[in-house]
This record gives C-alpha cells, sequence and structure tokens, in this order.
C-alpha cells in the first residue's frame, strides 16, 4: 500500500510536471506569433467588386478626371471616393488624365487602379502657375509617386495645363521645367513621354519640338460652333493645327466636350440635350478614325461654379453622384 500510494504521488506530480512544460510552451507560443501579428501591417480591405452599370461602355479613348476635393490647401480628397469613382470610370475608359498632383489625388487614383485590378493608363500633371514653389511641391510628389507605383500605369507626364494661355509662366521656363522633368525620369529608369497641355490656337512648331507628343485642348464651345457642325470642326481643327504641324509625332486632343449649363457662346449653348448630340456625333468617328482624345470632364465640378462660373462647373459627363447624363454610345475604343 505505501508504494502504490507514493507511486500515485510520484504520477500525480510528474503529470503536474507536463502540464506545467506545455503550460509555458503554449504561452511563448502565444507571446511570438501575437507580436509576429503585430509587427506586420494589417492587409488594407479589399474594395467590393465593380457593378457593371449595362449603360456605361468603354467608348471614350480617354477622359479627364479630377477627384472631389483635390484643390490646394484646402485638401479633401479621400480614397474610398476615389476608389468609387474609379469603378464608374474603368467602365467607360482605358486612360485618365489628371490636372495636378496636390491632395494625394495621383496616389490614390494608382491605388485604386492597383486595387480594383482595372487596366487603365493615367497621364499625370504638375501642375504650373505664376509660383515656383507650386512646381517645387508637386514635381516632388510626381518623382515619389511614380517611384512608389512604378511607370506600367503612366501613360505620360505633362508639365502644365495651359501655363501659356495663362501667362502664367515665360516659354523658356516651361521648356526647361518639361526637360528637367524628363532628365529626373531618366535618372530613375523611366522612359515615360513628356508633354505640355494648351489651347490648339497656342501649338507652333517651336513648342512641339520641346514635346514628346503634342497634346491640344480644342473645345468647339468657345469657337462658338453650332452643335451641329462641332464634330467635324474638332476634327478638321485638330488635323490642320496640331497633326499637321507635329509631322508624325503623336497628337492628341486634351480636352474636348461640351457643357451642360452656363452662358452661351455665340452659336455654341450648354444643354443636355447638345451635350448628347455631340456625344453622338463625335465619339464613334473619333473612334473609327483613330483620333486620340480626352473627354473633358468626368464628373461637373462644384468647386468651379462657386469659384468662376456655372458653364466651368458643369462639363461633366456624369453628375457629382456619378451618374451619365446622356446615353453613352457603344463603339468600344482599344
Amino acid at each position: 500500500m505505501p508504494f502504490k500510494s507514493t507511486h500515485r504521488v510520484r504520477n500525480i506530480s510528474i503529470a503536474i510536471a507536463v502540464i506545467a512544460v506545455i503550460a509555458v510552451a503554449s504561452g511563448l507560443i502565444a507571446y511570438f506569433v501575437t507580436r509576429e501579428n503585430k509587427s506586420a501591417p494589417s492587409p488594407s480591405p479589399s474594395p467590393h467588386p465593380t457593378p457593371q452599370n449595362p449603360n456605361l461602355h468603354k467608348s471614350f479613348w480617354g477622359i479627364n478626371y479630377t477627384p472631389l476635393n483635390s484643390q490646394y490647401p484646402a485638401c479633401g480628397s479621400k480614397q474610398q471616393d476615389i476608389t468609387e469613382d474609379i469603378k464608374v470610370l474603368a467602365q467607360l475608359t482605358p486612360r485618365l488624365r489628371l490636372y495636378g498632383m496636390d491632395c494625394q489625388q495621383a496616389e490614390f487614383t494608382l491605388q485604386a487602379i492597383k486595387d480594383l485590378k482595372v487596366d487603365i493608363k493615367v497621364i499625370l500633371t504638375i501642375w504650373v502657375d505664376n509660383n515656383s514653389t507650386t512646381y517645387q511641391r508637386q514635381s516632388a510628389d510626381l518623382f515619389s509617386t511614380i517611384q512608389k507605383f512604378g511607370p506600367d500605369q503612366i501613360y505620360a507626364v505633362s508639365v502644365g495645363n495651359e501655363a501659356f494661355f495663362r501667362k502664367e509662366i515665360t516659354h523658356e521656363d516651361l521648356y526647361a521645367r518639361i526637360a528637367d522633368v524628363r532628365q529626373k525620369l531618366k535618372g530613375m529608369g523611366y522612359e515615360i513621354p513628356v508633354t505640355t497641355s494648351d489651347l490648339g490656337s497656342i501649338y507652333n512648331p517651336e513648342l512641339i519640338s520641346h514635346l514628346d507628343l503634342s497634346m491640344a485642348n480644342i473645345h468647339p464651345y468657345f469657337a462658338g460652333t453650332l452643335v451641329s457642325d462641332a464634330a467635324n470642326w474638332t476634327f478638321s481643327y485638330f488635323q490642320q493645327n496640331i497633326v499637321q504641324p507635329s509631322q508624325g509625332k503623336q497628337s492628341v486632343i486634351s480636352e474636348v466636350g461640351w457643357p451642360t449649363k452656363g452662358d452661351p457662346d455665340r452659336g455654341a449653348v450648354a444643354s443636355v440635350p447638345n451635350l448628347q448630340y455631340f456625344v453622338d456625333s463625335f465619339l464613334c468617328e473619333a473612334n473609327r478614325r483613330k483620333v486620340p482624345y480626352f473627354w473633358f470632364e468626368a464628373i461637373d465640378g462644384p468647386w468651379k461654379t462657386q469659384q468662376f462660373t456655372v458653364l466651368e462647373g458643369n462639363w461633366g459627363l456624369l453628375t457629382t453622384d456619378r451618374q451619365p447624363k446622356v446615353k453613352i454610345p457603344n463603339c468600344p475604343v482599344a
């Protein structure tokens, strides 16, 4: 009996020791697993699948896009809002053109393209005005954004938009900035075309010689053209004033569109029916002719109505809640 009692006590002691060892080991494992999980960044939630709208067609060669609240220094752009925009725009075009780098608009746009796994190329723009600080800030953002995302989704880089038209920079200074951006991109190992965009009436052989591609804003509305003549007027103007002087260099209409509200310009009248007419007469014919263009613009800009005029804020193909104003023709573009 004493032997059996001692044996039982010994067995109990061994069992307790084993349990203690297991508990300690489990605690250590839990500690290291927890520490590893805390040190690793949490993956960002995947966006919900893009609902396909049967009324949208990828019929636009490109579209100009200014995200909401991307005006410096106020800034209020949000990744979620831009992702929702891209869900819709990806069903309309394979190319977007931005107007600046401020407020992380380019970073958020490229992140949305990456997260949604859509094949959209983007023209990034360094906004140019009469303040050199703007150029320094935006060019720094440009290079860091391209370094982060790489060159694959970048169609081109534009140094300025209508800077000559606004008379905010000399020709020599803009040409120097274009050369500076081109050199720095090559130093990063990237062969990305560098250009600027301005009114078609400003283009000349000297300007074209400094660009990797010619990008001109061509608006039949501001020419006072009847909407019934607008498409043919645009094609003729582009061919005569941009394509021919470019002598084989790629030429792009960087802005073309029609407003839905605002003051008329001679024979040009802003309205939804006229937007529909111009979309119908220009879009598929431009695609058939293989004319590269960026539609102006993606979404109405209420901030421009407040800051400028009703006309300026109502060029959107979509309303501010991302609804199409007109029926989109089905003539897919590559």
